[in-house]
């Protein structure tokens, strides 16, 4: 794996910025619809452990998740951390490294974000992918231009080996792109996500540089 510094990344309607500050408190708005960060952004394990709840009880999912959002909703609260992660950018530390704001290109309008980071307990060369898109500029293949543009740099110039994701199996959009993307479906398993009452399943994916240069092919043959 290359130990590069990240760059712009141009497609042809988009522009992959390296983040800034100015942008994250628009960022910030499009991640509090509750349509992105319901499947976008799991409650985090701190939550659970410091009200002592349980992932395996729905009772105890709502509540974390009700706790979680009260805080990602309060921009005062966030505020730090996003500071703190463009702080981590401009420093090119591995965990924050390898993100992108995503911009409609010649302009200054951000509409998502895309990142390539380090998966916990996997080796440096085996990264996660994920992205979000404000919901007025979904279904218009903004998401798989960008992610395009970012695997073909993960794969071609760091050099990175495989890319391990999932995606909830309600949320058809994110694992679809995933096959579009050339990756295999490899399993299932529980997630800390529900819908009403019912405890949801991730689909978890694999790709690798073989998988993605090769994505269209593979991508008839699962149609």
């Amino acid at each position: 794996m290359n130990r590069i510094d990240s760059k712009k990344l141009y497609t042809d309607r988009l522009e992959l910025r390296i983040p800034t500050i100015e942008e994250q408190h628009r960022l910030w708005e499009i991640l509090i619809n509750e349509d992105i960060n319901q499947y976008y952004f799991p409650t985090p394990d701190r939550i659970f452990s410091k009200n002592n709840l349980s992932k395996e009880k729905i009772e105890d999912l709502k509540k974390a998740r009700s706790i979680f959002i009260e805080q990602l909703s309060n921009w005062e609260r966030q505020e730090p951390f996003y500071k703190k992660k463009i702080e981590s950018i401009k420093a090119q530390d591995d965990s924050q490294k390898y993100t992108w704001s995503i911009y409609l290109k010649d302009t200054n309008i951000v509409i998502g974000q895309i990142t390539c980071q380090p998966k916990d307990n996997e080796p440096e060369n085996i990264r996660d992918v994920g992205w979000f898109i404000d919901p007025n500029y979904q279904g218009q293949g903004y998401a798989t231009e960008a992610a395009i543009a970012v695997l073909d740099f993960m794969f071609n110039e760091v050099e990175i080996t495989d890319i391990k994701t999932s995606a909830a199996e309600i949320n058809h959009g994110s694992w679809k792109l995933m096959e579009k993307l050339g990756f295999e479906f490899i399993g299932t398993k529980k997630s800390t996500y529900y819908k009403d009452d019912e405890i949801l399943v991730l689909k978890r994916y694999h790709g690798n540089k073989e998988l993605f240069l090769n994505r269209d092919n593979n991508h008839k043959k699962i149609r």
